[in-house]
């Protein structure tokens, strides 16, 4: 009886301790999406502003060349030559920066990286409901291995990016609902209290 005991506390504590790396995982896993995420943001925001400044100081620059054409040719000139200077800089820093290719692989790596926080997720309800620890084990070291790619290949990220995954996650929640919310967008069959309704009103349950 005694050793029966010490065998059952020790798998309790081994349960444990394998449910506190799985939880660090997935929280180091959903900042990690998170900071991509908002890179990516970022980078699309940026290389929106810059097209947009490309546009406005092209069109200028072509208004400034009609003035040399047919108005104050050195006035006209001198203004052309000096926006084209800002003009070519410009495009060479997009160019540089290739911040629409930079947006997308960010983007890239916060989707896979959803699907594995997705799974650490799903594997934490799992071991609740009693999935063998074996089983878990082999979950988690697969998907272990998943993170080690995805993180290997990620670009990196920024300071300002962290802090914004911080306040998303931290502050706005972005990761949850509410009960209220998700009763919006879910089916009257599939919300919270019909569900305990008719678990309750099920005689096999």
């Amino acid at each position: 009886m005694e050793t029966s005991s010490q065998a059952e506390t020790q798998a309790s504590a081994a349960m444990s301790t394998l449910n506190g790396q799985l939880r660090e995982i997935y929280g180091r896993a959903a900042y990690t999406q998170k900071t991509h995420e908002k890179m990516a943001d970022d980078c699309t925001i940026k290389y929106q502003r810059i097209k947009r400044l490309e546009i406005v100081l092209s069109a200028i620059t072509s208004g400034s060349l009609l003035i040399a054409v047919f108005g104050d040719s050195g006035t006209g000139t001198i203004i052309g030559a000096v926006l084209s200077t800002i003009l070519l800089g410009v495009t060479l820093y997009f160019k540089e920066a290739s911040l629409g290719e930079q947006a997308q692989k960010h983007a890239t790596v916060a989707s896979k990286l959803w699907g594995v926080r997705e799974a650490l997720l799903s594997l934490l309800v799992d071991m609740q409901d009693g999935r063998a620890k074996d089983e878990v084990r082999t979950e988690r070291d697969r998907l272990n291995g998943l993170l080690e790619e995805i993180y290997r290949s990620a670009p990196r990220t920024d300071r300002a990016a962290y802090v914004a995954a911080q306040q998303a996650l931290k502050q706005d929640e972005e990761l949850f609902f509410s009960d209220r919310e998700l009763n919006r967008m879910l089916p009257a069959r599939l919300r919270a209290g019909a569900i305990s309704t008719s678990v309750k009103g099920n005689p096999a349950a």
